[in-house]
């Protein structure tokens, strides 16, 4: 089951250091929706690094002989506020699907993005490289129609079969106001001294 960690540590992989959180800065068209990406998983959060890097480097953000190694793992503390509205899909089922797929394509599934859309924390299963593809395909068109029984049932078959972690996206200024930053390691750092 997919659950906030309870004043547990919550980790974000980037090029840079975020002390402070700007939702200004966060990207649309991500599974989520618009907001700050977290995990509970210090590996997973890891594996977005050269992502990140190599986005900055588009956007001319980082010089382009920036290493991956000078990312950053950011740890937050996640401390509870009843008054957060929070919702977490404990499965890839047909709801998480196309509730990823509307934030990706603005034009398929409207009702699960308005239903949605006053929630402060989304958590749910992650779309890492290899769902990134099936995803991909549904919203394309690949297994059918989008939104079809058929098409629905083949892309979760799929992405069932990968063992998708979780992500955690606070979307508004009340559930950034819920993190508390620990610490900050560098990405290098960190892989010497935990793969010795």
């Amino acid at each position: 089951m997919i659950r906030l960690p309870k004043n547990g540590l919550l980790y974000h992989g980037s090029y840079v250091e975020i002390k402070d959180i700007d939702l200004g800065k966060c990207q649309n068209g991500l599974d989520f929706g618009k907001g700050f990406y977290l995990t509970s998983s210090m590996e997973q959060a890891i594996s977005f690094i050269p992502s990140s890097v190599r986005k900055a480097k588009l956007r001319k953000i980082v010089p382009n002989d920036f290493p991956v190694a000078e990312g950053r793992i950011s740890c937050y503390k996640y401390q509870p506020n009843p008054n957060l509205f929070i919702h977490c899909f404990n499965e890839a089922n047909e709801e998480w699907l196309h509730f990823v797929a509307s934030n990706r394509r603005s034009d398929l599934f409207q009702e699960p993005r308005n239903k949605f859309s006053a929630v402060d924390i989304i958590g749910g299963k992650i779309a890492n490289d290899q769902t990134a593809l099936t995803l991909n395909n549904y919203i394309a068109g690949t297994f059918g129609t989008p939104g079809t029984e058929r098409a629905d049932r083949m892309a979760i078959d799929l992405l069932k079969a990968n063992r998708l972690k979780d992500q955690f996206c606070f979307r508004s200024e009340e559930a950034i106001a819920s993190l508390k930053f620990m610490w900050s390691q560098n990405h290098g750092t960190y892989k010497s001294k935990h793969l010795r």
